[in-house]
């Protein structure tokens, strides 16, 4: 595996990780490894700005779903940009939920930028 494309797989892993993480201080790490205070996170449910933001939407997303979680993979990589299949199970019995993410990744090699596209609505 190309290095380039090495470091891409080991920061999706990262990123998703956070989502999965069990204590705030984890997903902390985990979003700091992989992002900043600058990075922008966009979806169909609004925008927001840096690891503080994102943390607050994992922690919100948790609390609406204790057993949620999340998986991903490194679908291409080139010029700083990365495609991302994601799937969310919400550990409640409804369907999980697909889409995929936009990043690019910027010379510190964390991400600049994350769009997501998924479904307007979870099941």
């Amino acid at each position: 595996m190309p290095a380039e494309k090495s470091r891409a797989v080991d920061l999706v892993a990262k990123f998703i990780g956070a989502w999965n993480a069990e204590t705030q201080s984890e997903r902390r790490r985990l979003l700091e490894a992989t992002c900043n205070q600058q990075t922008r996170f966009v979806s169909s449910y609004g925008e927001h700005m840096g690891v503080d933001a994102q943390l607050d939407a994992i922690a919100a997303f948790h609390r609406q779903f204790p057993k949620g979680r999340c998986s991903a993979r490194l679908l291409m990589e080139h010029h700083g940009w990365v495609l991302i299949s994601w799937l969310t199970e919400f550990g409640d019995g409804r369907p999980p939920l697909p889409g995929v993410d936009v990043g690019l990744v910027g010379p510190s090699g964390r991400f600049l930028q994350i769009v997501s596209f998924s479904p307007l609505s979870v099941p």
